[in-house]
């Protein structure tokens, strides 16, 4: 024992006096008073004993980044398996994965009940130092304890060589494992550099830096936008080799470019591949998307308003994020979302973060019987597409058949499963129902479950809480069951339009039965039926469930995104219900907000032969709207982001669109309508750059200052695009009088689109930045690097490479540590105060029973100590004693002994009214210096 400040004993002899002054009347609480003041001041010095414990604790450090090698999680995992086998008794294993960042999967237990890695650590990037910090924290100070590092040594964090040497300052070693790629040599592309811009039809010249570390004879090949413009095959020596490349292009927007290297046999072949992007500056398109992909008349009308326009079909058209930076608007004309595959995100990006424009027309293909309800782009429109009761004409009865198998258990990106987002997707059905409908909902696997009874759809939000609780079951989808059930279910149904939707597994639809004899039964009776499949058209069973739909006079849906089931149950319960359609001809009137939108020559609008239904949003504003009961939108129109979205509910030629054709203003009308979705130009005042800083980028904006009107810089903030499709605002800082900057992260993979805005509308595209590949598979001029850089960590905390299962628990398994007392002595001290308070308060001193013989004890030596102190009154000889002149003294004869008479004491005085007050009020006093 001993204590780590001494000399704060020194302040006993201060306690000391405190406690002379504040030590109170009573014994008892002088006494507490000093041992609480002597714990504090003790503590204070803080006392420590030794302890021992037995045991080693290992922690293991798993490398999860890009650049470990293909198999190396299986070789981890076995290698915890083994150092559980070789611990002994006392010994702790811990867990440690890393990648950008380090996180804990497994804190110091004896018997750790670890399986997978579930962190998540970002694979783009390799922070050493920051793994090596997070592990030596587990290991506590007074326990023996190692790393076990699990790694190819590629970091690109902190020098990492810090942390073995604090390691190796408290004891603790440690041991790496390497983990190598195969391979005799590493070929690299190391950059591109590109210009950030070039002027259509601007002839430029770059440069692909390619880094091999011997003589090695490779192909390569340079794409732009998937198509191959160079290829051929050259020598590359040890060190660096340049490839010139040039190029012309004829299109605004951006242009992303793909250079291959490589042998077949390469070391690190995620290095052999790298891209990059530049700003191709020029006047940009609109592009109209429309059924065939040919010309219409709509596509007419804007060329001959000299209008840039480009024409496709969806399935053809390059929708991808980079590809639409080559227009200014987007028009789809009566086509269906279902026909746009998983582009749909990307065109809501186009608009809200790119500055975009956006027309949607109708016709029966779009809106809600198109399949836009719901879908990714619904938000980004001016109206609405729900099916209100007021506008109902007929009823349905609705049946849902639901796969719960059990391979809707299985979990879909974002963490939810299969089975959950097809209970959305029921949900979104039943959501567009009026109590004026029925519904009823099956789930089924080996046997159908009804769920909910057929009946009004009365509470809609108690039918959608039924519906999600639904949970996979297991088993198989049993479709002939299915079909029964529903059509039992729709048997009492009073509603003369019934439908029956059947969710099912396209490779896992069971039992087919006799379903062409039911089918064919049920189409007399009313009854329809749809599929809603999740798979592709040529899954084992998809031929199967097409019949199915085409026999039951319903549709059918394929999808392998289970985030579009909501749409697809939305879609066919809208055609169902046939109800946001209206094919009656109808008077249109121009509101006068239409002439805010642009200089329209015509103050009427023409008759539409059919319309989609809708209902505007808040915020959105009607240009043109119908003379009917509905006065719906025909036009609508609304600032969606940094974009521009309208809808036109009327269709553009076709069966319900020839009174449009035939409109005198039909293109003056159409032409001013693209001319604002084009938007408002670029500031031409306003220049901006983006230059790369390791794995960060710098934009600058600079401001004319000669420009005869300046564009408003109050507040820029940039729209930051991920390749993911994540977007966030970035705001520029001053940093000059005309100039701008401001700092943010690049996406680890592909190429990251920015959108400079301005607080009047104004935006601005800036210049594509890109790193080649991930940061993960840059390798320098040392291909031995990671090696390296491992063995030094062994080397200077003193650990091995590559030990074995025995070696991993070895050195002393007994560690000697101390223990604080310091709080344990506080916690004494304050016990004793509150002792002493509620001593005080309770008057328990003065109520503790003293026995009496202790008492007549005690009374006895008092009584003794008095005596003692009185003085002698023996005589001195030949001496006669004086006499009393106030009393004779009696005659002393030799036959009797003179004694003297006794003292009369005088009796106490009697008790008064005043006495007794006055005992009360000391009695008082002493209480209260208590």
């Amino acid at each position: 024992m001993g204590f780590l400040h001494p000399e704060l004993l020194l302040v006993l002899v201060p306690a000391a006096i405190a406690w002379w002054f504040l030590r109170g009347p009573v014994r008892a609480t002088a006494i507490v008073r000093a041992l609480a003041l002597m714990l504090l001041v003790v503590a204070l010095a803080e006392p420590w004993v030794r302890t021992a414990r037995t045991g080693r604790d290992l922690v293991i450090v798993a490398d999860r980044s890009r650049s470990m090698p293909i198999g190396s999680r299986e070789s981890i995992l076995e290698l915890l398996r083994l150092a559980r086998e070789a611990r002994s008794s006392g010994d702790r294993i811990a867990i440690v994965s890393f990648g950008e960042h380090a996180q804990i999967e497994q804190l110091p237990a004896e018997n750790p009940a670890f399986t997978q890695f579930e962190r998540s650590v970002g694979a783009d990037g390799s922070d050493l130092d920051m793994a090596l910090e997070t592990a030596l924290d587990l290991v506590p100070t007074d326990r023996q304890g190692s790393i076990l590092l699990l790694s190819d040594g590629e970091s690109n964090g902190r020098d990492p060589i810090g942390q073995a040497r604090r390691a190796f300052a408290r004891g603790v070693h440690v041991d790496v494992r390497a983990f190598e790629r195969p391979g005799v040599s590493d070929l690299s592309i190391e950059r591109i550099d590109l210009p950030e811009s070039a002027s259509v039809l601007e002839p430029f010249q770059f440069s692909v830096w390619v880094r091999a570390d011997q003589r090695v004879e490779s192909e390569f090949a340079l794409e732009r936008g998937g198509k191959v413009l160079s290829s051929g095959r050259r020598v590359f020596e040890p060190g660096m080799n340049r490839i010139v490349l040039r190029d012309v292009i004829e299109s605004a927007g951006v242009a992303q470019y793909k250079v291959k290297v490589g042998t077949g046999e390469d070391r690190v072949p995620e290095n052999d591949t790298a891209v990059g992007a530049l700003q191709i500056n020029g006047a940009r398109s609109i592009l109209v998307l429309n059924d065939d992909g040919r010309d219409d008349v709509l596509v007419k009308v804007l060329r001959a308003a000299r209008i840039d326009v480009m024409v496709a079909k969806p399935e053809t058209a390059a929708l991808d994020p980079i590809s639409l930076t080559a227009h200014r608007g987007i028009v789809i004309e009566n086509v269906s979302a279902g026909r746009f595959g998983s582009h749909l995100p990307a065109l809501a990006s186009f608009v809200n973060d790119g500055g975009g424009g956006l027309l949607i027309t109708g016709g029966k293909s779009s809106f809600g019987t198109g399949g836009w309800f719901k879908s990714a782009l619904d938000p980004v429109l001016p109206v609405s597409m729900e099916m209100r009761q007021e506008q109902r004409k007929q009823a349905i009865a609705l049946s849902i058949t639901m796969d719960r198998s059990g391979s809707m258990a299985m979990t879909v990106p974002g963490g939810m499963t299969k089975m959950d987002l097809a209970d959305l997707g029921a949900s979104a059905a039943i959501e567009l129902l009026a109590p004026i409908d029925s519904i009823s909902v099956i789930a089924v696997d080996s046997s159908a479950h009804v769920i909910q009874a057929q009946g009004p759809a009365d509470d809609i939000t108690g039918l959608v809480s039924t519906v999600k609780s639904i949970r996979s079951q297991g088993g198989g989808i049993f479709t002939y069951t299915a079909l029964v059930a529903a059509a039992e279910q729709l048997r009492s149904a009073t509603q003369s339009t019934r439908h029956i939707i059947l969710f099912a597994d396209a490779n896992d639809a069971e039992e087919p039965g006799d379903y062409v004899k039911l089918l064919t039964d049920l189409v007399p009776a009313g009854v329809t039926t749809s599929v809603i499949a999740l798979g592709t058209e040529t899954d084992s069973d998809a031929e199967f469930l097409k019949d199915v739909a085409k026999r039951g006079l319903g549709e059918i849906y394929f999808t392998t995104d289970p985030g579009e089931l909501p749409r697809l149950f939305a879609q066919d319960t809208l055609m169902v219900a046939r109800a946001t359609f209206v094919e009656d001809k109808t008077a249109c009137e121009v509101t006068p907000n239409l002439f805010g939108l642009a200089e329209i020559t015509s103050d009427s609008f023409c008759d539409l032969d059919g319309y989609n239904l809708t209902y505007l949003r808040p915020g959105a504003v009607a240009g043109v709207v119908t003379r009917d009961q509905y006065q719906a939108p025909v036009l609508a129109f609304h600032q969606q982001g940094l974009g521009r979205c309208a809808a036109f509910a009327g269709q553009i030629g076709g069966t319900f669109g020839q009174s449009l054709l035939a409109w005198k203003d039909f293109a003056a009308f159409f032409v001013s309508l693209s001319r604002w979705l084009i938007g408002l130009e670029e500031p031409g005042d306003v220049f901006a750059s983006v230059h790369r800083d390791g794995m960060s980028q710098i934009i600058s904006v600079e401001v004319d200052p000669k420009a005869a009107t300046h564009t408003d810089t109050s507040r820029l903030t940039v729209r930051v695009r991920a390749p993911d499709g994540t977007a966030r605002d970035v705001p520029l800082e001053r940093v000059g009088e005309n100039r701008f900057e401001a700092r943010t992260d690049i996406a680890r993979d592909g190429i990251q689109l920015g959108t400079l805005a301005f607080p009047d509308g104004h935006t601005l595209e800036l210049p594509p930045i890109a790193l080649p590949y991930s940061p993960e598979f840059e390798r320098g001029t040392d291909p031995k690097r990671g090696e390296r850089i491992l063995r030094s960590l062994a080397q200077e905390s003193g650990g091995i490479v590559n030990p074995s299962a025995g070696e991993l628990f070895r050195g002393d398994r007994t560690s000697r540590g101390w223990r604080s007392l310091s709080s344990v002595l506080v916690l004494a001290a304050l016990l004793l105060v509150l002792l002493e308070i509620a001593a005080r308060r309770l008057e328990l001193w003065g109520a503790l029973h003293v026995p009496a013989v202790v008492t007549e004890r005690v009374a006895s030596v008092r009584a003794r100590l008095r005596r003692a102190k009185k003085p002698s009154s023996i005589s001195r000889p030949n001496e006669r004693p004086a006499s009393n002149p106030i009393t004779k003294s009696a005659p002393v004869t030799s036959s009797s002994t003179s004694t003297a008479p006794p003292i009369q004491e005088s009796p106490a005085p009697q008790a008064t009214m005043e006495s007794a007050l006055e005992k009360a009020r000391k009695a008082a006093g002493r209480r209260l210096d208590r």
